[in-house]
Parts: C-alpha cells; structure tokens; sequence
C-alpha cells in the first residue's frame, strides 16, 4: 500500500556534514550528579532524585534502590522508587523483581495512608489498578472517576510528578484528562523563572579570574651606569678646574658667573628631563597603536588560535559606529595584538580552555572601543603634558646657561688658555655622557613606575569586569530547570501537532520523540549529566490508528521559539524499514526506509573520525543523555511498525494485556 498524502518532504535531520547527537565536551560546566559507593544513602537518594527529575529513570532507579537496600525507607523515598520503575516504560519491560518492589511499596504505603506521600503511591497503586478498565472496549466511567478523583487530591508537585513520569501507562480514557493537565502545566512553564534570560548562561563556561600583568622589569645595564657616572666624574674634574683657573683670575665675577651657570644648570636639566620623560611617555602610547609586535608563541597552538580567534570575534563585533571593520581591525593592530601576547603570557598553561579567557577578551574589546569614542586612546596620556611653566623655565635657564658659562670660560682662558680648552672639552663630553647615562636610567625607571601603575589600574578594572560577569551568570539554570523547559517544549510541539490534526488524546496510540542538535549550536553540560543544546531538531512521531503522522521542527532553545516544521503522512504498512545500529562505542543510528522515499539515516549518537578519546565522565553522560532522550521508547515503536505494519497495535496491546494481568497479580499478592 502506498504512503498516505504527503504535506512536505521528509528531510534528514543528520544532512550534509551534521553530526547529531552527542559531540565533543566543548563547555564543561561544574557541579553535577557526583556520587560514590561511600556516599551515605541520603545522598544516593537526592542524586537518583535528580536524575529522575531530568527523565534519566535508568540511573535514578539503581541509586534510589540502593538508598533503600542500605536503609534509607521511608514514604518519601518509596514514592520516587514507584516513579523511578515506571517512569518512560511499558508494562512488558517490567522484570518480576521489579513487580515485587512495587508490590512492596505498595503495602508499606496502605500502612501508612495519613502521609502525603503515602497517599501519592496509593494514587499510583489506584492508576495501575485501573489500567484494565483502559484497554476495556467499554471503559466503566464510575471506576475512571473515582480514579480521577482520588488523584485531584493530592497536592499539585505531587500531581505533576505522577503525571511526568506514569505517561506511557496513563492511555485510552485516562489520556484525554491526564493531556488536558500535562498540556496546560507546560503551557505555564514553558517560559517561567525568566527562561528566555537565562539559558545562555547555561552554556557559558567558569570564567578564569584575570590575572595582574607583571610589568617589564627595568632594563638597564652596567653600559648606562658606567656613562652616568663616569661622565659625572669626568664632568665634575673638568669643571672644577676651570673654576679653579677662574678664580684665580678674579674670584668675585667668577663667583657670580658660577652661580649663575650652576643654577641654570640644574634647572635646565631638570625641566629638560621632564620635557624629555612626556615625549618618551607619548612615544611609548603611539607606539602601541602603530607597531605591531611579534606574537608571542604559546605552549599550545591550539589555544593560541583559540585567542586569535576571539580577538577577531570581539574587535570585529566591537568597533565604532560607522566604521567598517577591516578599517577598524587595522586601526587598533596594535594595540590589539599586544592586548593578545599579554593573555597569552599571563594564560599559556595547556590546562586553560580559551573560552573561559573569553569575557576579558570582551571586556578589552568594548574598552578599547570607549577609549577611542572619548578620544583616549588616540590622544597624549594626561602624564605626557608638559605645563608652559616648565618651558618657560626651561628657556630661561638655557638662556643663562648660555650667557654666564661662556662668561665664566673666559675668565679661566685669559689665566690657563690651553689647559682651559682641554678642560671644556672635558665638561662638554663628562656632561653628554651623564645627561645621557642619568636620563636613560631615570626614563627606564620612571617608565617602570608608570606602568606598575597602570597594571594595578588595568586589574581593577578586569576584576570589577570578572565580578559583574559571574554576578550575571549566579543565575544560570540548574540541570533540572533545562530539562524541565525541554520536556515542556515537546509537549507543545505535541499538542500543537494534535491540535493542526484535528486529533484528540485518547485517538494517539502511542507517540514517541527523537532529539538531536542542530550542527553549529553551543553545548554544555554538567558532570555525568546529560548534553543541552541551544538548537534541537525535533522528530514527533504520532501512531493513530490512521496512518503515522511524522513532524520535524527546529527548537531555539535559549529563545523558546519553533521553526519551520515538516510534516509527513504516512500509512503504518509504507514503512519499508527500520534499522537500529546499536555498536559498543555506544553509538546509535537509526535508519528509516519508506516505500516511496529513499532511505534516511539518522545518527542519534556515538562517536566519530578524529574525536578524542572518551573518559568515563563523557561515557556516563552519553548513556544519561540517551536515558533523558527517551531513546529507547521511540526505537521499540519504530522497530515494531516496521516489522509488523498496522498489526504491530494489535500485537502490542496484547503485550500490553500480558503485561497487565503480571502487574495487577503482583499488586494483589
């Protein structure tokens, strides 16, 4: 028979180079679902407890069992272990051990019915128990409302949790009121506790606190003191024998014409070195501008690419307005490749990811664009200005110095002419030499002043960044807040499918999900927890006794919001084929083959060519994100219709039957 009207194309969700399923750790974020063997019991049970709120049953019931085995009873306890053995399975998966638990639970709780809890698993007890009526072909509606009834009276966490977790078992009429809840919770919920801002902070990862950049140490030699002093020294003897030789010619205009000299001397140097330290300090600020230094290599390439990489990212997302961004990148070369040598020196450790480095790259990019908005960056630092006092006083010594040195020369000439001239010779070289020598030792350290000044300025800055970036990440979501607005997000993709339909409740057979992300989205987890995604693809695959009705969307998780959908008809017996590839990498891909469409390939999870090598962490969270995904329901139903077509309904209630009478006769016993 051929496949039932067609309303759009099927399109593979695992196209082109998409890898679906669960990739590399990109974004590890901590805290998580650590727990030991030598863990009390109470903190098994609150660790099942939160796998059981993400929907990863396997692993909450094998805690929660534990818990109870070493002693841990108690009705709280034995209300998540009813949930936990039922939660995402049909009736035939149950073991006989796990029948007897419930049998076991249940009596412990008829023992104890003033407790709330208590109360909860007689609900559940009371659910099962009805569970015949649902497949009755004339349902007693007395015994479904006194069900329901006995279920409107428990409190609504209670209400919620039994509705979360017993789906699979609460079909036929228990469907239609038990959807109508489910729909209107996650309608409420779906963008509750503020989901919209904040669940890009889930795949943000810890930033790494800035660091303080330890400055160029002082970089002067024995070269620059043996020219400091040896000019002084040689400045010193050569003026005081033409002072000497002045004197004896006229001690009294020598006296004058030295002091004269002597002080202009002193000022001129000292407004001269000022002047001198402003032009150093303005060519020091240009120079990070203009000149591009050589990268600094770091240990590892692959995080020196990393910083490359957001360096370009940020500058080119930061620029001013107007400014094209080559213009811009070019503009601030300079600048920007010494802002990178400096983090990567100051982060080079290969234990570094870069990405936890990324908010100071952000933080230098928008600062380098406000300095240059306000003119800062591009203008003379407000310590490189000399005030028109000091060239003034700088003038005017000079001009002293020129008129009373020749003055005080010509008195020593007229007494010694030849030696005189030897010994001016002797006061010009001492003076170069030690203007030269005292000036580059007093620039280096003033220079090394200036920029430990700037360190401790540029760090208060970094940390009041770091401080105000982790105070907007306190409130990322909790694993459990992410799964929860996942599950809400499929139940409206499920009622907005029955609703286009026409379709109600209690016509769905079954209904079964695949997720998968969308190549390209960010991913983040916590430890040994499963993967989140900001970009699912969604497959709902809905079984009325009609035909399959298969709808694939793409879910914006961090906005909420669906995309486009494709919708496909088809009728149980057009579905050619269903394989399974379940390899021990822990890999699964699913194939499924139509009668007139070529075959689709979907690979859920597993490894791939070139990925590093998987330590326990990420295996245990490749098996909890298959358990949370509900896998393994949706691949029975696919693998059922495609070995036995529209006869797989009759089949499976017969299971389903079976599986009854063994659960009514385990609660009885």
């Amino acid at each position: 028979m051929s496949a039932g009207p067609q309303e759009r194309s099927f399109t593979n969700v695992a196209d082109g180079d998409a890898w679906v399923g669960f990739q590399a750790q990109e974004v590890h974020i901590e805290g998580g679902y650590h727990v030991s063997e030598d863990d009390p019991p109470e903190r098994q049970f609150e660790v099942g407890l939160r796998y059981l709120e993400i929907s990863a049953p396997s692993e909450a019931r094998e805690l929660i069992m534990k818990a109870v085995a070493r002693g841990y009873k108690n009705s709280r306890a034995y209300f998540y272990l009813a949930l936990a053995l039922l939660s995402g399975r049909t009736v035939q998966s149950l073991t006989d051990q796990e029948l007897a638990q419930l049998a076991h639970v249940r009596r412990w709780a008829t023992q104890r019915s003033e407790d709330s809890w208590a109360r909860g698993i007689n609900v559940v007890g009371s659910l099962l128990d009805s569970l015949p009526q649902t497949t009755a072909e004339t349902p007693d509606p007395a015994a479904i409302g006194a069900v329901v009834k006995e279920f409107e009276s428990l409190n609504p966490p209670l209400q919620e949790n039994i509705l979360n977790h017993l789906e699979v078992f609460l079909a036929g009429p228990h469907q239609d009121w038990t959807w109508q809840k489910t729909f209107a919770a996650a309608r409420r919920d779906r963008t509750a506790n503020n989901r919209t801002q904040r669940v890009w902070k889930f795949f943000q990862t810890k930033p790494i606190p800035p660091r303080q950049v330890p400055p160029p140490p002082i970089r002067t030699d024995a070269a620059d003191y043996l020219r400091a002093c040896g000019g002084s020294a040689l400045l010193l003897a050569a003026g005081l024998l033409v002072v000497n030789y002045a004197w004896v010619h006229s001690w009294l205009r020598s006296a004058g014409y030295m002091m004269v000299a002597l002080g202009a001397a002193v000022v001129a140097v000292r407004t001269g070195f000022t002047i001198r330290l402003a032009q150093h300090r303005r060519r020091m600020a240009r120079q990070r501008l203009t000149f591009t230094p050589q990268r600094v290599p770091a240990q590892s390439d692959r995080f020196a690419s990393a910083m490359d990489s957001l360096f370009d990212r940020y500058f080119g997302r930061y620029l001013p307005q107007g400014m094209a961004r080559a213009t811009w990148l070019a503009e601030t070369a300079g600048v920007r490749q010494s802002l990178r040598n400096e983090l990567v020196e100051l982060y080079r450790e290969q234990a570094v990811d870069a990405k936890r480095v990324a908010w100071l790259v952000r933080f230098l990019a928008s600062d380098v664009k406000r300095l240059w908005l306000s003119g800062e960056l591009t203008a003379d630092p407000k310590n490189s200005r000399v005030p028109s006092s000091t060239w003034t006083a700088f003038g005017v010594a000079l001009f002293a110095l020129v008129v009373a040195g020749p003055l005080l020369l010509w008195q020593a000439l007229v007494e010694a002419p030849f030696t005189t001239a030897i010994a001016t010779a002797g006061v010009v070289a001492g003076a170069r030499l030690a203007i030269q020598g005292w000036y580059a030792i007093l620039l280096e350290r003033h220079r090394y002043r200036d920029d430990l000044v700037k360190v401790r300025h540029d760090y208060e800055d970094r940390r009041a960044a770091y401080d105000r970036w982790v105070r907007k990440l306190e409130s990322k979501p909790t694993d459990a807040e992410m799964a929860h607005w996942l599950d809400c997000d499929r139940k409206i993709l499920l009622q907005d499918t029955l609703r286009h339909y026409r379709v109600t409740a209690q016509d769905v057979i079954a209904h079964a999900f695949i997720e998968a992300p969308v190549p390209g989205c960010k991913r983040a987890r916590v430890s040994k927890g499963p993967w989140r995604y900001s970009r699912y693809k969604l497959l709902l695959f809905l079984l009325t006794k009609d035909g399959v009705r298969q709808v694939t969307v793409t879910l914006d998780f961090e906005t909420a919001g669906f995309g486009d959908q494709q919708r496909l008809t088809y009728q149980y017996n057009s579905v050619v084929a269903a394989h399974v590839v379940d390899a021990r990498n822990g890999e699964k891909k699913l194939s499924l083959t139509l009668t007139n469409n070529p075959r689709d390939e979907l690979t859920i999870t597993g490894e791939w060519p070139g990925m590093p090598e998987l330590g326990d962490d990420d295996r245990i969270a490749s098996q909890v994100s298959l358990d949370a995904s509900g896998l393994d329901r949706t691949l029975h139903v696919l693998e059922g219709i495609a070995a036995e077509g529209k006869e797989w309904i009759t089949h499976e209630n017969r299971r389903e039957r079976a599986g009854l009478r063994r659960l009514v006769a385990a609660m009885e016993d």
